[in-house]
C-alpha cells in the first residue's frame, strides 16, 4: 500500500493526504490525463465477466507442447 501512495504521488505531484474524497482523487487523474473520466459498466465490451478489462486466455500448455515436439 505505501509503495502505492508513492506511485500516487509521484505521476500526479500531490499529496494523498491532501484528498479527501473520491471526487477530488478522479480530478487529480483528469487534470493530469487532460480527459474526463468515463465510468462504464461491468457488462460492457471492455471488461469481463470477472472486471478485468484485458481478457484472460487459458491455455492447454501441455497439449501445445506435444504438438509442437511431434
Amino acid at each position: 500500500m505505501v509503495r502505492q501512495t508513492v506511485d500516487f504521488e509521484e505521476r500526479y505531484g500531490i499529496s494523498i493526504d491532501r484528498l479527501k474524497s473520491i471526487e477530488e482523487v478522479d480530478a487529480c487523474v483528469e487534470k493530469k490525463a487532460g480527459v474526463r473520466l468515463r465510468v462504464v459498466a461491468a457488462s460492457s465490451g471492455m471488461t469481463d465477466r470477472a472486471g478485468n478489462v484485458l481478457s484472460i486466455k487459458s491455455y492447454d500448455i501441455d497439449g501445445l507442447l506435444d504438438k509442437a515436439l511431434r
